[in-house]
């Protein structure tokens, strides 16, 4: 009889350990923000392209998908789909616009250094990215003034082309292409020189 309750005992304790345990199953799913995707640990994927079956599909920095249909490889092409993954070191001298930012969350003080959130500087690549798609040449009759009696026609001077660097994920060097030294080019952010030098980048001694 003892043995029989003893058994019995044990069994219960087992079961119990086993619904206890939270088993998460890696795949897809859905609420009402959006499509998601849930590791092995029960965690979900963020600013991260995720493989299946063939097809790469892009998660924000919510956990949100922004290309449900998927795509056949991961794309940075679309403004929409850069997304910044680390802290982008921020320098000005306005002080009203630090200021600003500080109120609003898009930049952090961290030790008496400030950086940019990742959300942020991902809307401000996006613009970016957008306006230099955006942006028309200027014809050579539109630079060259009217001439007229009393002046002489100045030759317009040429335009002035603007030069683009390479970011990594993190690092403060800017670089000439995206694959130097160490650098994952899927996760490399390109900008204008002027930018880089901006966000206090310098020059990598490798590739300049």
């Amino acid at each position: 009889m003892r043995k029989k309750l003893l058994k019995s005992t044990l069994l219960t304790l087992l079961f119990s350990l086993l619904f206890s345990i939270n088993v998460f199953a890696a795949g897809l799913t859905q609420d009402a923000a959006g499509i998601h995707y849930q590791n092995d640990d029960g965690t979900f994927v963020k600013s991260s392209w995720v493989e299946i079956s063939n097809l790469w599909f892009l998660f924000d920095a919510n956990g949100v998908c922004v290309n449900p249909n998927g795509a056949l490889a991961p794309d940075d092409t679309d403004g929409n789909y850069q997304i910044v993954t680390s802290y982008t070191p921020f320098t000005t001298t306005d002080t009203a616009l630090l200021n600003q930012y500080l109120t609003n969350g898009s930049v952090i003080n961290v030790d008496g250094q400030y950086f940019m959130t990742p959300s942020a500087s991902t809307v401000i690549r996006n613009a970016n990215r957008i306006a230099d798609k955006t942006v028309q040449p200027v014809s050579e009759q539109q630079l060259q003034p009217e001439p007229t009696q009393e002046t002489v026609v100045e030759t317009p001077q040429p335009k002035q082309e603007t030069k683009y660097v390479w970011l990594s994920a993190t690092g403060s060097k800017y670089h000439s292409y995206d694959h130097c030294g160490n650098m994952n080019p899927k996760k490399a952010t390109k900008v204008t020189l002027e930018k880089a030098k901006s966000l206090g980048k310098t020059a990598c001694k490798n590739c300049w």
